[in-house]
């Protein structure tokens, strides 16, 4: 296990150099969820962003290696156990949406300018995920924040309203089964009289 206190920061993996600067970093995860690429148009961005080292890379890793390459620079900075469960877990952080959240973040609690520095991503990482509460906590914490079925009415709406504001996807409402009911019995109807009209 990679410890940073003991530990060089990672230059390279299985001997095949890499960009390991934040940015790359980001753009890989930026690549990666870019729900307008294909599968392979993502892992070939990844690749070159990580791998096509200018002036140093002579051979590109094949694509096992690549693969593991990449899962091992994304998550080689966490050191706690992975939340475990088949459910997709919906997205709660924006590195466009968030930037300015992060960069105020980075700047106030740890006198970084993000724009000017040069972090190893592990790094950035690491602080990200240590940050103090800030705007950029405040709305992650918004955006995974469950609406209690106890809560008061008021309570509900107001934290969906916010959740709206905040949120990253369209945010689907579950419907109460009273509620999906009172929608399929409006649904047949609608259809009822879609026939009668035409």
């Amino acid at each position: 296990m990679f410890n940073v206190m003991l530990d060089k920061l990672p230059t390279e993996y299985k001997g095949y150099p890499i960009n390991s600067d934040f940015r790359i970093g980001i753009q890989i995860f930026q690549a990666l969820s870019d729900n307008g690429l294909t599968d392979m148009e993502k892992m070939s961005m990844a690749c070159e962003l990580m791998f096509d080292v200018e002036g140093v890379t002579e051979k590109l890793p094949d694509m096992e290696t690549i693969q593991e390459g990449i899962q091992w620079f994304l998550s080689g900075w966490y050191t706690d156990n992975p939340v475990k469960g088949g459910k997709e877990e919906s997205k709660d952080m924006d590195y466009d949406v968030d930037q300015w959240r992060i960069f105020s973040a980075f700047l106030t609690q740890f006198g970084i300018n993000l724009n000017e520095s040069d972090m190893h991503f592990w790094v950035f990482m690491g602080l990200l995920s240590t940050l103090e509460e800030c705007a950029f906590t405040r709305i992650v914490d918004i955006r995974t924040k469950k609406v209690d079925p106890k809560m008061k009415p008021s309570d509900k709406a107001e934290l969906r309203k916010v959740k709206e504001r905040y949120a990253l996807e369209q945010v689907e409402e579950q419907l109460t089964p009273q509620e999906q009911e009172e929608y399929d019995t409006f649904m047949k109807y609608a259809k009822k009289r879609g026939r009668i009209d035409r």
